[in-house]
């Protein structure tokens, strides 16, 4: 038996790098009557059968999981994001923070495609909330290596609106890859999805990235009653002002006396995450904790 890690799943097979090499898997009988699903990033075991072949035996225990995309053990969320075409709207940025922050793996905000446009004073808003915000271009080569330094020795998926460069940028730190890219439609403004699944590749010997589908991938189902119970608590920049609130169950919005909002007033909180707050308040309203039960 070996241990292993899972760099793709396709179709009920799951393929496990493991010293060996990277085998084919299924996975053993008693993983399904557990209803046990290995993911993309599982570390698990195997018995290897021979033939590039392998039987998953069981799976390590995870530091977090994602349900859609379906990947688990992520150090690192890299949030591709654009001020050119197409123009990524800060609340789907906000909102992948959110649950990156949730499932304990660090956000990493990478403006991508600088050589074209700038957005500086919500780059400038995002470090001074005590993020990693960095700035790339695949045509001049900007930020390239320095988003590879931050990526070192680490597990990570890529994520963005479509178009926004992820394959591109992938290719541009691993250029033996050749990923499919997409060009943006002049008309709607956003790039044709050209990741279909999630895969693990090889950045450099010690970088795992996991290419994803857009933001869409990342729906409603990872939208959780957690997430809307601890949702101010995952806006950094709020956590020095709970708790100094007029009152206890002060929910930061319209509320009397609330000091999320006076220090948004006072420009301690940039606006557009605060109206994010909101917006994502607003969408988890109605969530009760028996839509979540089986």
């Amino acid at each position: 038996m070996a241990d292993g890690f899972v760099v793709k799943a396709v179709r009920g097979l799951w393929y496990v790098e493991t010293g060996e090499g990277i085998l084919c898997c299924s996975a053993r009988g008693r993983l399904r009557a557990e209803r046990l699903t290995p993911l993309v990033g599982d570390r698990v075991t195997v018995t290897p059968l021979g033939g590039g072949k392998g039987s998953l035996e069981g799976i390590l225990p995870r530091k977090n999981d994602f349900i859609r995309p379906a990947v688990s053990n992520l150090d690192a969320l890299v949030i591709l994001a654009s001020a050119a075409v197409p123009v990524t709207e800060p609340y789907l940025i906000d909102r992948m923070i959110a649950i990156a922050e949730l499932k304990y793996c660090e956000p990493v905000i990478c403006w991508h495609k600088c050589d074209l446009a700038r957005n500086g004073e919500l780059r400038d808003a995002y470090r001074a909330a005590g993020f990693r915000c960095l700035e790339t271009s695949t045509v001049t080569g900007e930020g390239i290596a320095e988003l590879s330094e931050a990526l070192r020795g680490r597990f990570c998926a890529f994520t963005g609106n479509s178009g926004v460069g992820k394959s591109s940028l992938l290719n541009a730190m691993e250029p033996s890859l050749m990923l499919e890219t997409g060009e943006v439609s002049d008309k709607l403004g956003r790039g044709r999805h050209t990741t279909r699944h999630v895969e693990v590749f090889r950045l450099e010997p010690d970088i795992r990235a996991a290419d994803t589908p857009g933001f869409s991938a990342f729906d409603a189902e990872d939208v959780s009653l957690q997430l809307k119970e601890q949702l101010p608590e995952l806006f950094r920049e709020f956590r020095p002002y709970l708790g100094r609130c007029r009152f206890v169950d002060c929910g930061h919005g319209r509320d009397e006396g609330c000091a999320v909002r006076e220090a948004v007033e006072k420009g301690k909180i940039h606006p557009s995450r605060y109206r994010s707050f909101l917006r994502l308040k607003e969408e988890l309203k109605d969530l009760k904790e028996w839509d979540f039960r089986n």
